[in-house]
């Protein structure tokens, strides 16, 4: 690039992160993931310190890399920070930390660091005179805050009278725990007002309301961290300063460690990222301060942050590129599911050329359009994911709903929110080629070598119309035979696993009938209830709403799937041709018996391999958290069935929980 393109970059740049930080501090609306705002900053970073000779230093100074985009709100009266309230400059990676530690050595021989949480809230200021608390204020631009001493007197945690008479200023942080977070949203949403997009911009908006019973209501919370003027207080250390703030009854986090070395701060950093998700409150990282006081004036710091002080962030799994095309995939059951063909692009060490769009709401929702510039990521690590714009758009630009099936032209059934679109076309051909796969597979049928290739290949001969003619392919060896990359040994174990198909368990049949909204769990629980394929067509699929595991939507879909003559004759002629499927219990223990495990986030093995072991011992696994539920076995980036889990005070256990419990029966 042009000296004169770098600087436009830049710019552009800087006004784009000036407009979040303006939504994130001021609005309490944001307009991106972290993730997104934590790329985009760094590379603006980047581009300042390569090429710092391009610009003047006015220029540098008012980017939002330089100082805090907040202000205090015009409806609350001014506060002025006596000592400024600084940012947290950002690390990524153990080689940042390691800098931060070298410059720490130039001013220091021995230290230690204090280590803790990074909590996702609003900065807040204290202040304490003859042990009575008169005055509260948020940070503001670090300069200049808000005077919320009002609101914040409503928050139960923070102590309105301590037994320490000496003026006094503390430093913390304004949170909403994610279980009132829940219950704050679930209220919001009853009584149809907008609901609040995370934790963070909750606590915020609430701390800003002018109803203090408002505030009250909400249940905040709060975690102090930082004394001011420590020296004044006889304080030397950080962990000093934790023991004076726990003595005094103020709110303080219980995870926090003194720590010696990088290795050591590599070990918290590993250990928090799993025991981060069992929290109640949200954080995004770990702090780590060096814990000696006495070193800090010498350290010095830049308009906007400490160089005593740096936020760990965990690496956001994201990458940018161009949407290339949009198009839409039929799924087995008719469901509609919107793809973004992309620019390939690496990702998590894979080369990504398509991503999911969820549905046309999604679409929508994003503002997404062809040739636009994108943020993908892997939801649970596995499938990549369309997660916003990385170029914003001034005008409403979406893609155009596409309303007829690509594979037979039939309109597609949509309801009002898009989220669901169904061809309801029985005989669309990708359907029917979906069905194919679906009951050959693994899962299903589990017929040998019989994937998506052999079949394409089987439907183009006109070998295929039906799952039925799966069970017709032993008429036909000496064609099969003679096919191009076929041999004769690999044909005939083909046709000896369809033949030994007629022996799998109910629950593998039902999964492979291909019903709306039955998986591989609900397969099990009604191969529990049906006992034999002979019974399902009469069986009353609408006494099962009884069971927590099925809802009106399963028994809906079981008795409209069951009431077509089509399906009837299918299953019939299942029964003609010798498959008499019956359930067969895989309970080896009665371990887990009456326990419901709900698992999210990504584990060490496929979810699977956690699935079965539950089955075996006796448990039962469903999707959804609820107060029958048990346990919540996580993995790393849960969703939102931990703040569930959290709200309902459901047990949450780790792999190694898990493990040590299955090791206990033994």
């Amino acid at each position: 690039m042009t000296k004169e393109e770098i600087r436009n970059k830049v710019f552009e740049l800087q006004k784009k992160i000036s407009e979040w930080d303006n939504a994130y501090y001021n609005l309490d609306n944001p307009l991106v993931e972290d993730a997104v705002y934590d790329i985009e900053i760094l590379k603006l970073i980047k581009l300042e310190q390569q090429y710092a000779s391009y610009f003047t230093y006015e220029e540098l100074k008012n980017s939002p890399t330089q100082r805090i985009n907040a202000s205090s709100l015009t409806q609350f009266e001014k506060v002025r920070h006596e000592i400024p309230m600084l940012s947290l400059n950002k690390a990524y990676s153990l080689s940042e930390i390691s800098k931060f530690i070298d410059n720490i050595k130039k001013v220091a021989n021995s230290f230690s660091f204090f280590v803790e949480p990074k909590i996702d809230g609003l900065s807040i200021s204290l202040k304490y005179k003859n042990g009575k608390l008169i005055q509260a204020a948020t940070r503001g631009d670090g300069l200049v805050g808000e005077n919320v001493t009002e609101n914040v007197m409503q928050i139960a945690s923070i102590p309105k009278q301590i037994s320490y008479l000496k003026d006094l200023e503390v430093r913390g942080e304004v949170y909403l725990p994610i279980s009132q977070f829940l219950k704050l949203n679930k209220t919001l949403e009853k009584g149809k007002f907008n609901t609040f997009a995370n934790p963070r911009n909750a606590a915020a908006g609430t701390l800003r309301q002018l109803d203090s019973a408002i505030v009250y209501e909400r249940k905040l919370s709060a975690f102090l961290y930082y004394v001011v003027s420590p020296q004044e207080h006889n304080i030397s250390t950080m962990e000093q300063a934790f023991d004076f703030l726990q003595k005094h009854n103020f709110p303080i986090t219980n995870v926090f460690k003194v720590v010696n070395s990088i290795d050591e701060i590599q070990k918290f950093i590993d250990d928090f990222a799993t025991e981060k998700l069992t929290l109640d409150y949200e954080t995004d990282g770990i702090v780590i301060k060096l814990n000696e006081l006495e070193f800090y004036n010498a350290l010095g710091q830049t308009q906007k942050f400490p160089h005593s002080a740096i936020a760990f962030k965990y690496e956001p799994n994201v990458a940018k590129t161009i949407i290339k095309d949009i198009f839409i995939t039929i799924g087995r059951t008719g469901l509609v599911t919107y793809n973004a063909k992309l620019e390939p692009t690496e990702l998590s060490g894979s080369l990504i050329s398509f991503a999911t769009l969820n549905n046309f709401n999604y679409v929508r929702d994003l503002n997404l359009n062809i040739n636009d510039m994108v943020y993908i990521k892997k939801a649970g690590e596995i499938i990549p994911c369309v997660i916003g714009l990385a170029n914003q758009k001034n005008t409403i630009d979406y893609f155009k709903r596409i309303e007829n099936c690509p594979y037979c032209n039939s309109k597609l059934i949509a309801n009002e929110t898009f989220l669901e679109e169904y061809c309801e076309n029985e005989n669309c051909p990708e359907i029917n080629r979906k069905k194919l796969i679906h009951f050959a597979s693994k899962e299903c049928m589990n017929f040998f070598s019989v994937g998506e290739k052999i079949i394409n290949k089987f439907i183009e001969l006109k070998l295929l119309y039906t799952p039925l003619d799966f069970y017709k392919l032993k008429d036909k060896i000496e064609l099969l035979v003679n096919l191009e990359n076929f041999g004769h040994k690999s044909i005939m174990k083909m046709l000896t696993t369809i033949e030994e198909s007629k022996n799998v368990s109910l629950d593998r049949v039902i999964f492979a009938l291909s019903i709306k909204h039955i998986g591989t769990k609900v397969a099990n629980f009604i191969a529990s209830k049906v006992l034999e394929l002979k019974n399902f067509l009469s069986f009353d699929f609408a006494s099962l709403i009884n069971y927590n595991e099925i809802g009106e939507k399963i028994t809906s879909s079981l008795i409209d799937w069951v009431s077509k003559d089509s399906n009837k004759d299918f299953v019939n002629k299942l029964l003609e041709i010798g498959i008499n499927a019956k359930y067969v219990s895989n309970v080896k223990s009665k371990l887990f018996e009456n326990k419901t495990f709900v698992i999210t986030g990504t584990l060490s093995k496929p979810r699977t391999y956690f699935e079965n072991l539950i089955l075996e011992n006796g448990g039962k696994v469903v999707n959804t958290v609820s107060q029958k539920t048990s346990y919540l076995l996580v993995g790393e980036n849960p969703g939102s069935k931990l703040q569930k889990a959290n709200s309902l005070k459901i047990e949450i256990i780790n792999e190694q929980t898990f493990d040590d419990i299955l090791k206990s029966d033994f």
